[in-house]
């Protein structure tokens, strides 16, 4: 069954952007944003061959003429990766419908898919076309947290901070949840520090670990992957890709101990069982909530000092995907969430 892609019709043919382009260019763009193997943000691998075949071109054809439309910044390529961005993507498809529940599970996988050195260029251009609401939602799925300080899970299982990347809190006076006492099992949560890292890069850097962690080729935790990257810019020796040194850092820093590797993700069936349902733990004296949605994405409220705070983060990026899977947290109403997500307290 096909997917429906959409095309404005006056926005192509009466575009400023494509009245140098010649009608083998314009059939290129069309192919490109209605093509079979295109995804929500419009960057995505492409196989030259594949795509010329489909078109009725030969492979060189199709590469020359990928070529122009790269000339006029219309289209980006990398024949080595195979890899294509629509530059224009977003002329015909709304940026804030990928950011809906439904579709920003895909979203943040298709943006951790993108090559390195594009992801930042990407995301300025994709911030650029979201509301404050939604560029707020991004960063923190992008950065994969909670909140500044999660509780703890019962039985030894903790939202993962370390692979979360955990926002560096700089308040003095912040403290952690006065209900979530440390045990041997449960380690107190230690924020990921990366006051080191110009903000700007930060987004990159917190991408390449979580890529290098997906692909089960970290040899360190992640505070000791961020302070070798931190050690550069206090050297006064910032790397050119941020993201790309990370990666780097990530797969060859030895010495330090790995962070356990994450659960694997939630079936299709496992989040239908899931979606809506709400959860909350510690049973006795609960001071975190959460919420699945069908998307793949948990909504969470913790207490911290009896006061809600609210976030999103992926439910595979964490060890609370075991607890759910065993059967371990509490369930709880859902008007209950709803009123701690308005600023209820309980």
């Amino acid at each position: 069954m096909g997917r429906q892609r959409t095309v404005n019709d006056h926005g192509f043919w009466h575009s400023p952007l494509l009245q140098q382009c010649t009608t083998e260019d314009k059939t290129a763009l069309l192919y490109l944003l209605t093509s079979p193997v295109s995804n929500v943000i419009g960057a995505y691998p492409l196989v030259p061959r594949i795509a010329a075949a489909e078109v009725g071109w030969s492979k060189d054809q199709w590469l020359q003429v990928v070529e122009r439309l790269r000339a006029e910044d219309l289209v980006w390529f990398d024949p080595e990766r195979m890899f294509v961005w629509v530059r224009i993507w977003w002329f015909h498809n709304l940026a804030s419908q990928t950011m809906g529940p439904k579709l920003r599970a895909r979203t943040m996988e298709n943006i951790r898919r993108l090559p390195e050195p594009w992801l930042a260029p990407f995301l300025a251009d994709y911030k650029a076309r979201l509301n404050e609401e939604q560029r707020e939602l991004l960063n923190t799925l992008l950065a994969g947290e909670f909140s500044e300080n999660d509780a703890s899970v019962p039985h030894g299982y903790r939202i993962d901070a370390s692979s979360n990347f955990s926002q560096h809190n700089n308040n003095a006076n912040a403290k952690p949840n006065s209900n979530v006492t440390p045990t041997l099992e449960a380690q107190a949560q230690v924020p990921v520090d990366k006051s080191g890292i110009p903000p700007e890069s930060h987004a990159q850097v917190e991408a390449a670990i979580a890529n290098a962690q997906r692909k089960g080729i970290v040899k360190a935790d992640t505070q000791a992957i961020i302070t070798a990257v931190a050690k550069q810019y206090q050297a006064g020796r910032p790397p050119r890709d941020a993201g790309a040194y990370a990666y780097s850092v990530a797969q060859n820093l030895v010495g330090v101990k790995t962070e356990p590797s994450l659960p694997a993700p939630a079936s299709a069936a496992e989040l239908e069982t899931w979606a809506g349902l709400c959860f909350c733990w510690p049973a006795d004296n609960p001071s975190s909530f959460i919420r699945v949605e069908e998307a793949g994405f948990c909504e969470q409220v913790t207490l911290e000092s009896g006061k809600p705070r609210h976030g999103y983060v992926p439910l595979g990026r964490s060890k609370l995907l075991d607890v759910l899977r065993e059967g371990r947290l509490r369930q709880v109403p859902a008007a209950v969430f709803e009123d701690l997500v308005k600023g209820a307290r309980p």
